[in-house]
C-alpha cells in the first residue's frame, strides 16, 4: 500500500511502498477511502511534543468496513474500560492514543484500528465529503455545545479562525444556540465573505472591536488570537481554546473583567460524532472539501501552511485494485 511518512520533523513526508499493517485481535485492518488534511497535521510535521517518528499523519479518517460500510473513524482510541470511555469521551481518558498522532493514521491505503466501537457509519455520505466531520465537523459541535449555556439569554458570540472549524462553528451556533450576534474574525477577506453566507452578522479582520461579547471560541490559538477574545468577553464571559498554535495568555485579577472563564474544548466524543453525523445528512450544514490524491500530501500541506485553503482538502489514497485519484488536477465537492 501506500503511505506519506512523516521520518523527520520539519521535512517533507516521504511516500513509501509499505505492507499492510499488522494487528492483533481485538484490532482490524480496514481499507482508508479519504483522509481529511488539518492544521494539526502541520504543527505534528513541526515537531509537535508526544509524537515518534516514523509517523504516518491523519485522523480524519473514513475506512471501508466490511459490515457497517463507509465509517468515521473516531480520532481518539481509549482504554475502553475507564468512566469517560464508557461514556464515550474517549478524548479524555488518561490512556488514550490518537491515529495520526501516536498511532499511524489515515494518510496510507490502509489502517490498523484498535477497535471497532470507534467507528461510525457515515450513512450514505460520499466517503470523501464526510471525512473532515471526524474532527473539522466534531470538534467545533462541542465547543458550541459547551458554550451553549452562556447564551441562554442571548449576548454576542465571536468565532476566531473562519476556516475549516470555524465555518462549522458559525453554523452550530446559530442553530444550537441563541446567540443574537454572532461575529467571525479572519484576516481572509473571503473567507470573511464566506462566513456572512454561513450565518455570520458581521465578519471583520484581527485586531477590530468586538466587546463586549458572552462568548469566544478560538479557532487558531496564539497568544494574539487568544489575547483579543478574553481582553472582549464581558463580566462572566466565557472564552474556549480549540486552535492548537500553542499561545498563552496571562491570566489574573486585572487582566480580564471579572469571572471571566477560560477553558479548552477537545474534539468530541463518539455519541456528539454521531449526531454530527446526522446533521450532515439531514443536510443542516453546508461545507466544502477538495479532494487529492495521496500521491500529492505534501503539495496539500503546503496549500494549507501558505492559508490558500477555505475549505478542506482531503487526500484520497490509490484502491487496491490500482484504481482512485490519479494525480490530476483535484475535483472540487461542495
Amino acid at each position: 500500500m501506500l503511505a506519506a511518512v512523516l521520518e523527520r520533523f520539519g521535512e517533507p513526508l516521504v511516500l513509501r511502498e509499505r505492507p499492510r499493517p499488522a494487528v492483533e485481535a481485538p484490532g482490524h485492518v480496514l481499507d482508508v477511502l479519504a483522509c481529511g488534511v488539518c492544521h494539526s497535521d502541520l504543527h505534528i510535521q513541526a515537531g509537535r511534543a508526544g509524537v515518534e517518528l516514523p509517523l504516518v499523519p491523519g485522523h480524519e479518517v473514513v475506512v471501508d468496513d466490511p459490515e457497517l460500510g463507509p465509517s468515521l473513524v473516531y480520532a481518539s482510541w481509549g482504554c475502553g474500560r475507564c468512566r469517560r470511555c464508557r461514556a464515550g469521551e474517549e478524548q479524555l481518558c488518561p490512556r488514550a492514543a490518537d491515529p495520526g498522532w501516536q498511532d499511524d493514521g489515515g494518510y496510507a491505503g490502509s489502517i490498523a484500528l484498535r477497535s471497532r466501537r470507534h467507528l461510525v457509519p457515515v450513512d450514505g455520505l460520499d466517503p470523501v465529503r464526510a471525512a473532515p466531520l471526524a474532527d473539522a465537523g466534531l470538534t467545533p459541535y462541542r465547543a458550541v455545545r459547551r458554550a451553549a449555556t452562556a447564551l441562554e439569554d442571548g449576548g454576542t458570540a465571536v468565532v476566531g479562525g473562519a476556516g475549516g472549524l470555524g465555518q462549522f462553528a458559525l453554523q452550530y451556533l446559530r442553530r444550537l444556540t441563541r446567540a443574537d450576534r454572532i461575529v467571525a474574525v479572519d484576516p481572509s477577506e473571503s473567507k470573511r465573505a464566506r462566513a456572512l453566507a454561513l450565518g455570520a452578522d458581521e465578519a471583520v479582520e484581527p485586531g477590530e472591536e468586538l466587546g463586549p461579547i458572552r462568548v469566544g471560541l478560538d479557532f487558531v490559538g496564539t497568544s494574539e488570537s487568544l489575547g483579543e477574545l478574553v481582553s472582549a468577553a464581558e463580566a462572566g464571559g466565557l472564552v474556549v481554546l480549540v486552535g492548537e498554535a500553542g499561545g498563552s495568555i496571562e491570566f489574573g485579577f486585572g487582566s480580564a473583567r471579572f469571572e471571566v472563564g477560560v477553558t479548552t474544548s477537545v474534539l468530541g466524543s463518539i455519541p456528539e460524532l454521531r449526531e454530527v453525523v446526522a446533521l450532515a445528512r439531514a443536510g443542516a450544514m453546508e461545507w466544502t472539501v477538495d479532494p487529492m490524491p495521496l500521491a500529492r500530501a505534501n503539495e496539500a500541506l503546503d496549500r494549507l501552511r501558505s492559508g490558500a485553503v477555505e475549505g478542506r482538502l482531503v487526500l484520497v489514497p490509490p484502491r487496491p485494485d490500482g484504481s482512485g485519484m490519479s494525480s490530476a488536477a483535484p475535483r472540487a465537492m461542495s
